[in-house]
């Protein structure tokens, strides 16, 4: 079975304060002892310590270490890490804070530790101080809060909490609460009273405000003024956290922690955190760690720098505007008026040569699609091969083919030609951090792939032991190969095509194109989510088999509860929608898909049920389907595979 590891919450923590280290320890030794565990013994290079199952290690390599703590919860097991490296020349200290879960935890609060690390000294994330409690913003202070909003190197959100006017003391107790849990992924800030929200959002503008006890998260970037989709900074109304209170809570504090658990670690973190990693292990020095500082470039970045310039110069700016005094200012005197010196000339632009631009396009489609165009190579090398290949080459062949009218689709949803010039450092700027997340959930992904073969080395070790004791009991059978060989798909698009051929039980629909957009814009993980993806699919057939045949009674979720059986975690099915997707036609429409008559009268059925590839993040692949496994067709109905389907949270 394949593993379910996700990534819970990240924070990288800037410190320019030296030493790290002895802060570090006494935080976390503190939080250690809070939660009943030893402290840590100050000054060792390597100690390890475990009690009542939970497990924790500690390594320091001089300038730099890292700490690991493993604890088994209800569901799965939650693993923290972290790591730090101190200051060197060119780059301040830094501390980068994983946690992840193996399983189905239900956590996913920010350690207990940050908020008191936090305290021990001015830490930021490269741009915005990262405080250890919620602020309070009088309205002076909504001048300093804009900038910080509008800073363009801000890597976490701010969260603003308005007041409510219901209960004067609820805007405090709600932004402590959410300083608490997402300490170190986001900035907290309160109004101190109602002109300091009537004087930020008069400064934001109407669309962008927060008001009426709500609270609003502004991801990055953020331009006042200036942004076409105000409603990618989150708002919460103040009816619905009155009415759910905490449940409310988390869930903004959940939208704040994923924008930051999803992204990218910063270039000269990335480099100098894979040195640490060597440091700790005994294959390069401390010393090695200053030397990662400076960027390496090669010929091919070169080759995009130079396109990206050229883009960037081709992309008519307006010119600066000064700071616009907020309502309410006074204005002061204005300055005396001072001849400017003569502008130099006018730097000519490069005239646009469309041959060279289709000549890079051209390239950068080819490197993409490498994968692709290999696997059109092999359909030529074996055309002549037996009924089995032919099988996989209609495979290759389907997967090819929904690739390209998924490469179709996204090409077409992406083209807006009369803004490309103005939005090409914008899109340059997102690409490169697309660029840099998928590189990292690619360093991630091996070294679990690792350590996971490690651990499957030693159960094929004890399986190979028990068959050979069962087959000197008398059970020879037990000693052999089944013959059968194991199919790891390698998308999602794969895994479908694989199902249909191999699954009698399971029908897909017509979600095609949703899957091979995953596959496409994800390509690192979408290979993750496939066997997932496949394991739940040969889970639902083996559950239709049995219940077609009378030999099982309950539903899918009871299935998967049993044990002996082809079964996936019982976590991640879900059986039914909440109420508000069944009621708001919005909602439900999405969730419904088309079957044949036999199985309902109208041609088509709504399908609460769905599996959960990705618990959390985004995105959040899905597995909708209908069970007419007890009914005429003795079958499970998939409807959807793909990415999370809209509801309140996604909206």
């Amino acid at each position: 079975m394949s593993s379910n590891v996700n990534r819970l919450y990240q924070a990288v923590l800037r410190d320019g304060t030296a030493p790290i280290s002895p802060r570090l320890c006494r935080t976390f030794g503190d939080w250690l002892t809070g939660r009943g565990l030893p402290p840590p013994e100050a000054g060792r290079a390597s100690q390890e310590f475990e009690k009542d199952g939970v497990r924790v290690r500690m390594e320091h390599g001089g300038e730099c270490g890292r700490y690991l703590l493993e604890e088994p919860l209800e569901g799965g097991l939650l693993r923290t890490r972290i790591t730090y490296a101190e200051r060197v020349p060119g780059l301040a200290g830094w501390v980068v804070v994983t946690v992840e879960e193996d399983g189905e935890t239900g956590a996913g609060h920010a350690p207990g530790f940050v908020q008191s690390y936090l305290r021990t000294a001015r830490v930021t994330d490269g741009a915005v101080h990262l405080t250890d409690a919620a602020d309070e913003v009088d309205e002076d202070g909504v001048r300093r809060l804009l900038p910080v909003l509008s800073e363009r190197n801000r890597r976490v959100p701010l969260v603003v909490v308005a007041v409510d006017p219901q209960d004067p003391q609820a805007a405090r107790t709600r932004a402590d609460y959410l300083a608490g849990v997402v300490a170190g992924a986001g900035v907290v800030v309160r109004f101190a009273d109602l002109h300091a929200q009537n004087r930020f959002n008069e400064a934001v503008g109407s669309d962008l405000g927060v008001f009426g006890g709500g609270v609003r998260t502004y991801v990055t970037p953020f331009t006042p003024g200036a942004e076409s989709h105000p409603y990618r900074h989150r708002p919460m109304g103040g009816p619905m956290i009155r009415k759910q209170g905490r449940q409310a809570l988390d869930l903004a504090a959940g939208g704040v922690i994923g924008e930051t658990a999803r992204r990218a670690l910063p270039e000269d973190v990335q480099r100098t955190y894979r040195v640490v990693s060597r440091v700790l292990v005994g294959k390069a020095r401390p010393g090695d760690i200053a030397k990662a500082v400076a960027p390496r470039t090669s010929a091919a970045d070169s080759g995009g720098e130079g396109l990206r310039r050229w883009m960037m110069a081709m992309t008519p700016r307006p010119d600066p505007v000064p700071d616009a005094p907020l309502p309410g200012d006074v204005a002061e005197p204005a300055e005396p008026v001072v001849s400017p010196e003569p502008e130099p000339a006018a730097v000519e632009r490069p005239l646009l040569d469309a041959e060279a631009l289709a000549g890079t396009v051209a390239d950068m489609v080819i490197k993409e699609l490498r994968g692709e165009l290999d696997a059109a190579l092999d359909l030529a090398a074996s055309s002549g091969g037996n009924g089995s290949e032919n099988g996989k080459i209609l495979r290759q062949m389907r997967t090819l083919g929904a690739h390209v009218d998924g490469l179709r689709d996204l090409i077409v949803v992406r083209q807006s030609g009369d803004r490309l010039l103005a939005e090409a450092e914008d899109e340059s700027d997102r690409l490169a951090g697309e660029i840099d997340r998928l590189r990292t959930e690619h360093e991630i992904l091996q070294q679990e792939y690792t350590e996971a073969v490690g651990s499957s080395r030693k159960l094929e070790e004890r399986v190979r032991w028990l068959e050979a004791r069962l087959a000197e009991a008398g059970q020879p059978a037990f000693g052999l190969s089944s013959g059968t060989p194991s199919f790891e798909p390698t998308s999602l698009m794969d895994a479908l095509n694989m199902a249909r051929e191999t699954l009698p039980h399971v029908e897909i629909g017509d979600t095609d194109t949703e899957a091979a957009k995953l596959d496409l814009t994800y390509p690192t993980l979408a290979r993750a989510w496939a066997s997932k993806t496949w394991d739940a699919l040969r889970a639902l057939d083996a559950f239709a088999r049995a219940r077609s045949s009378g030999g099982f009674s309950g539903g899918f979720f009871d299935w998967c509860r049993s044990a002996g059986r082809l079964t996936i975690p019982a976590g991640m099915v879900a059986m039914s929608e909440s109420r508000t997707v069944n009621t708001n036609g919005k909602y439900s429409t999405r969730r419904t898909f088309a079957v044949p008559a036999e199985v309902h009268p109208s041609g088509k059925v709504m399908m609460e049920a769905h599996i959960k590839i990705r618990k959390g993040g985004c995105p959040a692949p899905r597995i909708h389907f209908h069970d007419d496994s007890g009914g005429g067709t003795g079958k499970i109905w998939v409807g959807h595979v793909g990415d999370h389907l809209p509801n309140t949270h996604t909206n």
